[in-house]
């Protein structure tokens, strides 16, 4: 073993969580390899440009797809005549629904600075409303004043509305951590504030947007509170919550470059189409990997310290389960993720006003779970090309949305076909003329868009925890690991927590 493949700390994943570590590691002199299945960063918060597609084709597509968990359930036209056709030339389409909380301002905006920053990124926020039984309601969260009409409603059946927003600043972290494992719809009604059903459902429809699962009854309010204390509360003090959310210019895998792009300066190695075959463990400690390259090359690097940013629950197709507690690694392989219908619709026109198609819009029921899912199913839509016009060609819009599913239902084809169907009727309803100005439809599903769901069981310090207490040098990133926030920000917040570990340093979030 020569010293040019020693390394200090080998990353298995250039995903948001396994980017955050390298980059900090790197950052504090670290010798660092990040190595990536994908022939380009982000995990799976990776973008696609049209044009592309178009050129290697769409089986390429998809197999790139399935390295993030997703796969077509549904195209008009037919995928291989929308790739033949060039229908898809000038879009730039990620990967799932990715509209960064506080438009990049919370837990990212933390990591970013505590590397010194990165260049060649550009955010497009934006505000968010509600839209419950014809009317359409502005949101509290971000610059923009609350609707009044949920101002009236609280004063006149005095109901505390606003509890949702202030006991987090109230509560230490021992409080937080313990309200992990309280639902939103057990607080909300020890709380009082389900009493009336316009204002309970601004508050569900808040928390779905930071949770991504249906249900109240699963959602963990711990969680929810944990984020605005610790990733609003500090910028509203620096003027940094203008937004709620936000995408960015070019696609969400130009912040993943631009944090790549970084860590390299800094010094880390990255290998693409790289494939981890197995993390060698001897006498009870990581000491480093056996990886293949493109080619089929396999080498050795060895290192005292791995992480691996894959989600947990298929830690053990590259590493020895006997080397852990059967317990804990069945604990581990059971943990559910949350998935997403994640549609991508090419349109010729806009049939809803501009000051609509330049906000994000929700709903709690697109189809009710008498239709046979969990949970009534969710929306959150936006025209994601009037926030950001790179990502359409010009005269041309694209809309994008997430509806949360739960593993099964993503994989199951009766469910999948109903929810398929049910959306352009959902988006006609709410503006009539909606489906004709429809080129193209590209209907994406995720089924594991969030690595593990921020559920009463499983949220924040119930995840797995950044150091392995099992086998020496192995560590965890992810938004399968210790973690908070939102999507991306889970991610970010578990590589930070790693790295602290790593390092011992603080990086501000435990």
């Amino acid at each position: 073993m020569t010293d040019q493949n020693k390394y200090d700390a080998i990353i298995i994943g250039a995903g948001v969580g396994g980017l955050t570590v390298g980059s900090l590691l790197a950052k504090h002199g670290k010798k660092v390899l990040i190595l990536e299945q994908n022939d380009r960063v982000g995990g799976r918060a990776l973008s696609v440009a049209g044009d592309e597609i178009t050129q290697r084709g769409a089986q390429w597509y998809k197999d790139l797809l399935e390295t993030q968990y997703t796969y077509v359930a549904n195209a008009e036209p037919q995928l291989e005549e929308l790739v033949k056709s060039g229908m898809l030339n000038g879009y730039v389409l990620d990967v799932g629904y990715h509209a960064l909380s506080m438009n990049g301002n919370a837990y990212l905006y933390d990591f970013v600075q505590q590397i010194g920053g990165i260049d060649g990124v550009k955010m497009n926020g934006s505000h968010y409303g509600t839209y419950y039984k014809g009317e359409f309601y502005m949101d509290l969260i971000g610059s923009q004043p609350i609707d009044p009409r949920y101002l009236e409603i609280a004063e006149r059946e005095k109901i505390p509305f606003f509890k949702y927003y202030t006991t987090p600043y109230k509560l230490n972290d021992e409080q937080i951590d313990e309200l992990e494992r309280v639902s939103l719809q057990q607080w909300g009604e020890e709380m009082g504030l389900t009493k009336n059903d316009i204002l309970w459902n601004n508050l569900c429809s808040v928390s779905t947007l930071f949770s991504t699962i249906n249900n109240p009854d699963d959602i963990s309010i711990g969680d929810i509170f944990r984020f605005f204390k610790h990733a609003v509360s500090p910028k509203l003090e620096k003027g940094l919550c203008e937004y709620v959310g936000g995408f960015v210019s070019g696609g969400v895998m130009e912040w993943s470059k631009a944090v790549a792009r970084k860590y390299q300066e800094l010094g880390g190695e990255l290998a693409l189409e790289t494939r981890v075959r197995e993390v060698v463990m001897e006498n009870g400690r990581a000491t480093g990997v056996i990886a293949e390259n493109g080619s089929g090359e396999k080498k050795v690097y060895q290192s005292e310290a791995v992480v691996s940013n894959v989600p947990a629950q298929d830690s053990f197709k590259f590493m020895d389960k006997s080397q852990f507690p059967g317990d804990w690694a069945q604990k581990t392989e059971t943990m559910y993720g949350y998935g997403s219908y994640v549609p991508y619709w090419g349109l010729n026109s806009l049939a809803m006003p501009e000051e609509h198609a330049v906000r994000n819009y929700k709903n709690s029921c697109v189809l009710p779970k008498d239709e046979g899912f969990d949970y009534d199913v969710y929306i959150c839509w936006s025209i994601q090309s009037a926030l950001d016009p790179s990502v359409a060609p010009d005269g041309k819009y694209l809309y994008t949305a997430y509806l949360p599913l739960t593993e099964s239902e993503a994989r199951n084809k009766v469910l999948v076909d109903k929810i398929v169907k049910r959306l352009p009727d959902f988006m006609e309803e709410i503006y009539p003329g909606f489906k004709k100005t429809i080129d193209w439809k590209l209907d994406l599903m995720c089924w594991k868009l969030e690595g593990v769901a921020k559920s009463v069981s499983q949220a924040g310090t119930q995840k797995v925890p950044v150091k392995s207490p099992h086998v020496e040098g192995l560590y965890f990133a992810g938004d399968t690991a210790k973690g908070y926030g939102v999507a991306m920000d889970c991610a970010c917040t578990s590589g930070m927590i790693c790295a602290s570990e790593m390092l011992g340093v603080d990086f501000g979030v435990r």
